[in-house]
């Protein structure tokens, strides 16, 4: 009997390995960047640029000066502790998770320089919608978060956290400048 249930889990029964692969290789979605819409000049009207946004890993956050990141960031020690709690509680001890997003410049160049002193933490680029223009706002539109609703419309094609054109012309090109999503398996 006890054979024929080893059998049964190691050669029939799929559950076992799916959950050891889920363990061992974690799935990291690649965003493309959203089309570029230029006028009939060949300006850009809707670009994009990169930002970046600083991610943690807690379980491999050991032995650093957290009073120096946290003068990096500008924040405090009880801060710094409650996102690190937030990140391991989203994500588990071994996923990364988001610390601060969409860094400015100033930040990020600080966090460049210095990022290899703290273990646990990395820079992860970010494609940004740019408005280069100042008007012609409720023609051009603008992104957001999607939504449930948004979810549920496009049969599960989007996921929390992607961002769809909402209304102008980021809503009525969607299905060109959205791209196409890609997997890397870590």
């Amino acid at each position: 009997l006890i054979i024929i249930q080893l059998f049964n889990l190691q050669i029939w029964s799929g559950k076992y390995r799916e959950l050891a692969l889920n363990n061992a290789i974690f799935a990291r979605v690649k965003y493309p960047d959203r089309g570029i819409i230029f006028d009939r000049k060949g300006s850009a009207i809707l670009n994009n640029t990169i930002l970046y946004d600083l991610v943690v890993t807690p379980s491999e956050v050991k032995k650093i000066d957290t009073a120096a990141l946290c003068r990096l960031l500008e924040i405090s020690e009880p801060e710094f502790r409650k996102r690190l709690l937030e990140a391991r509680l989203k994500n588990g001890p071994f996923r990364p998770s988001i610390f601060e997003d969409l860094l400015p410049e100033f930040l990020h160049a600080r966090l460049d320089e210095n990022l290899w002193k703290y273990p646990g933490f990395a820079l992860v680029e970010r494609p940004v919608r740019v408005y280069p223009y100042k008007s012609a706002a409720h023609i051009m539109g603008y992104i957001g978060e999607a939504d449930s609703g948004i979810i549920r419309r496009s049969q599960n094609f989007y996921r929390l956290g992607d961002y769809v054109g909402r209304s102008g012309l980021e809503a009525y090109y969607e299905r060109v400048l959205m791209g196409k999503r890609g997997l890397e398996y870590l």
